[in-house]
């Protein structure tokens, strides 16, 4: 499963975004936090693809050859969130990291937070800015950067409510520098790395919050089922039987969205953003209404530790704003819209 998307003569399985979508579901349905650790690594498939193959080779032979190997994007710092996500765009954004020549080479100074398998990747994609006075559009830059790197170090393992499994650090890099041909794609290309090597990320985002929603629906039929007030099943009961039918009808919807938007990634040209943009949002409310009426229809049992629906809500609430927040990814699918840039219907 780790190496899913990965060609198949490094021990991979060569599968399109759709089959990681479903997997990434199925193992979501178990533990949500479990699934967004293979899918940080799923992610660097089409990026390791881009480079030289002097350069990605040895990192495939790795990573499908060593049972521990997973990789992490570390964009996030601590003055720069979804500003990077590009519905702002101005060289005044806090993205600190830096990323200078020295020769050949690079040499790379910042800090990153929040990094998802962050504390435990043996390979990053790191973005640095390359030239300070342009746009993240123009001016940032993605650098492979290996674990072992003088200078480079783990900082503080950040305590999360969900998605525990998951595990997100600091990271530091101090004077930590990089072969020159370790430069993705070129200088400044980091806005392509994100758009059109990490595509795949919005529809695998979504079928694991679907995976989470589908848990809690599943856990609040099989109760509904069970549990007997006022002389029935409580599924009997319409406010109970309405929340359910939601649930249901949600989670249908944003499966056949995650379907379309993964199909568009591996062959729709060009590629509609906004697909994946739309499913993510969408997919992600309904894990959490999923989560937030399981929890009602299991009534007082809901908010007990013993209960699995409140470790659903926590896991669902994460991805509200994780892989950009809803807020700007509206933001975006309104401008693209208004722009003409998006597919008609």
């Amino acid at each position: 499963l780790r190496q899913l998307p990965y060609p198949e003569k490094y021990g991979g399985a060569a599968a399109d975004v759709l089959t990681c979508c479903i997997a990434g579901e199925e193992l979501a349905v178990g533990d949500l936090g479990f699934a967004v650790n293979l899918d940080q690594t799923w992610k660097l498939a089409h990026i390791l693809d881009s480079l030289e193959p002097s350069v990605r080779d040895p990192w495939l032979e790795r990573l499908c050859r060593e049972p521990r190997f997973l990789t992490a994007i570390a964009i996030t710092e601590p003055g720069v969130g979804s500003d990077h996500q590009g519905y702002y765009d101005d060289p005044s954004i806090a993205l600190n990291t830096r990323a200078e020549r020295k020769g050949g080479n690079w040499v790379i100074n910042g800090m990153k937070q929040y990094i998802s398998n962050g504390p435990v990747a043996s390979l990053y994609i790191v973005a640095a800015r390359t030239d300070t006075a342009k746009t993240l559009r123009e001016g940032l830059s993605g650098f492979l950067v290996p674990r072992d790197m003088p200078g480079f170090s783990i900082g503080r393992v950040h305590e999360k409510i969900g998605q525990r499994l998951s595990m997100n650090s600091e990271l530091f890099l101090d004077d930590v520098e990089v072969p020159g041909d370790h430069l993705i794609l070129g200088e400044g290309r980091m806005w392509e790395i994100r758009g059109r090597l990490l595509s795949s990320g919005k529809p695998e985002a979504a079928a694991n919050c679907i995976g989470v929603g589908r848990a809690a629906f599943e856990k609040a039929l099989a109760h509904s089922r069970e549990r007997i007030q006022g002389g029935k099943i409580i599924g009997e009961h319409q406010s109970v039987a309405a929340m359910l039918a939601d649930m249901a009808i949600g989670l249908e919807t944003a499966r056949t969205m995650v379907y379309r938007s993964a199909w568009a990634v591996d062959h729709q040209r060009p590629y509609d953003f906004t697909l994946g943009w739309k499913t993510k949002v969408y997919a992600s409310e309904v894990a959490f209404d999923c989560a937030r009426w399981g929890v009602e229809i299991f009534g007082g049992a809901g908010i007990m530790l013993e209960a699995p629906m409140e470790k659903y809500l926590r896991d669902a609430s994460t991805f509200l704003h994780s892989d950009g927040t809803n807020q700007v990814l509206r933001l975006r699918i309104a401008k693209a819209y208004a722009d003409g840039t998006a597919s008609s219907f």
